[in-house]
């Protein structure tokens, strides 16, 4: 099983060339291109859905003797339909590897009542959830300060922040001054930062690609392959910048590097352009996948004028890539119908994830979402600590602009580092030597080791980089039985692993350094 290390991680900020207020200034902001597009509103999609019931939960799976750390929360019927094999296969595979889970179907119930099913959860030990099938998003409305313009949007955030307050106080924007309430959120106060992470699965609305509950069979049976089987080598991930982030794609890189050794930057005005993108990238074998491009929900925009990439010509092309960060205005508003994020995530014979945004905005800091990821965090862990950096001191109105729509589609329990070893790591239920690594990331200053010895004696610290050099060699003596912290310092940023060895015994840890 794989070690719960993230779970052990404090709070930590880490030092960062730019300040927090001009990054948010001198980035463009995704838009979407499209003068024509209007988004389905609140009202419209609600009207196309089943009205809210009382809520009800049946557990199909148990989480046998162990409350639960995952709760995968899925639409009543559906697991009817997907059949108990696949489901069984699933909750095994989450148990092998991370968490403790549980599959519980619910009613079509209010937002708020699934919240409080989820803050009960959480004081039993909940880390995490997954959403799975047609069920109710919360809304917000935003006056979003940077593009002028008011935004309303089904936002996911607002299951993972369970003690934060979330208010309708004004009937339209806050800047209307028209007190009163519209069934949207639009003040945010208290403890914002997230208590548990999420993520959602839907396909109900991607129906012109193919059946639905088949679509799901599908993913689950890739989703179960892949954690057998990883990616295909040598593995790499691309990183696409269009015209408007040119300059800055070079951080984007190095950010994507804290997870993939191997990442490809493409950011020349010359080659981001729609047929690059659709001939010459996706066909290929990247494992991650990040365009940085304007779009709306179904489309991408390559600027200048060079095409367009719609979502019905991701299918045809079969991607091989597993993961999508995409910085593209709306890709991920699960409330559209075949939106591009639950194309590429579920639709595609190869997709697994895809984190973005419902709105306008995208993701920023990327280095507290890929360092976590390199160091053998879950995309439910790793999304969960980059909203902890962003709403550590609350949300400002950049902050709420860019990203209170982002939200993780796809299963949240996935480690997209676990099949990235260069080093074997034995397997920790066969050695009674545990080793955890905080924090992860570090930002090299100091790294602490934690580790348990079965009994006295002396041990060895190794680190070696991620091609398997040894990057450094620590004898660490008069070891105590049980719990051992030692500390080295001044390593490079980059992904290492650190080994300890004591008599026949080792036990191996991946870690990632940041600046």
């Amino acid at each position: 099983m794989f070690g719960k290390v993230m779970l052990l991680l404090p709070a930590v900020i880490f030092v960062t060339s730019a300040t927090a207020q001009s990054i948010y200034e001198e980035t463009v902001q995704t838009r979407n291109l499209d003068p024509n597009w209007i988004d389905t509103s609140m009202e419209e999609y609600q009207a196309q859905i089943s009205m809210y019931e009382p809520f009800r939960a049946r557990v199909v799976i148990d989480c046998t003797d162990a409350d639960p750390e995952m709760v995968i929360l899925m639409e009543e019927g559906l697991s009817d339909s997907i059949g108990l094999p696949l489901l069984q296969q699933w909750i095994a595979d989450i148990q092998s590897e991370k968490y403790t889970a549980e599959l519980v179907e619910i009613s079509y119930a209010a937002p708020e009542e699934i919240k409080a099913f989820l803050d009960s959860l959480y004081d039993l030990g909940l880390e995490g959830t997954a959403l799975v099938g047609n069920l109710p998003a919360a809304w917000v409305a935003v006056w979003d300060t940077q593009i002028s313009m008011g935004e309303q949007l089904p936002c996911d955030y607002f299951f993972m922040d369970l003690d934060g307050e979330w208010l309708d106080l004004w009937i339209g924007y806050p800047k209307d001054s028209l007190s009163g309430q519209d069934g949207f959120y639009d003040t945010f106060q208290g403890e914002l930062d997230p208590e548990i992470w999420s993520g959602r699965i839907r396909v109900d609305n991607l129906d012109d690609l193919g059946d639905p509950v088949e679509m799901l069979q599908s993913y689950l049976a890739r989703n179960h392959e892949w954690r057998v089987n990883g990616d295909p080598e040598p593995v790499k991930a691309l990183c696409y910048v269009d015209d408007d982030w040119q300059t800055a794609g070079g951080i984007y890189q190095t950010a994507m590097q804290l997870l993939y050794e191997n990442v490809e930057l493409v950011d020349s005005s010359a080659q981001t352009c729609a047929q690059d993108y659709e001939e010459i990238r996706l066909p290929d074998t990247y494992s991650w996948i990040s365009p940085h491009v304007h779009s709306n929900p179904l489309t991408h925009f390559w600027q200048p004028s060079a095409g367009t990439t719609r979502w019905d010509e991701i299918v045809p092309i079969a991607p091989p890539a597993h993961f999508y960060n995409l910085f593209a205005c709306s890709n991920c508003r699960f409330t559209t119908a075949k939106y591009m994020g639950g194309v590429y995530s579920f639709a595609s014979e190869s997709g697994l994830a895809a984190v973005g945004s419902t709105t306008s905005g995208a993701m920023l800091w990327f280095i507290h979402f890929y360092g976590p990821l390199g160091g053998e965090a879950s995309l439910g862990e790793a999304f969960e600590l980059w909203w902890d950096y962003i709403a550590n001191n609350g949300l400002s109105q950049p902050e709420l602009n860019w990203h209170i729509g982002m939200v993780l589609l796809g299963d949240p329990s996935l480690v997209p580092s676990m099949h990235l070893t260069g080093i074997k790591e034995p397997d920790p239920a066969h050695s009674p030597l545990q080793v955890v690594v905080v924090p992860n990331p570090s930002t090299g200053s100091r790294v602490s080791v934690y580790f348990t010895m079965p009994e006295t004696g002396n041990a060895t610290l190794e680190v070696f980089n991620l091609s398997g050099r040894l990057v450094t060699e620590q004898a660490v003596p008069n070891c105590t039985s049980g719990m051992n912290e030692h500390e080295f310092a001044d390593i490079q940023t980059g992904i290492y692993f650190v080994r300890m060895t004591e008599g026949g015994f080792t036990a191996t840890r991946r870690f990632v350094v940041i600046e």
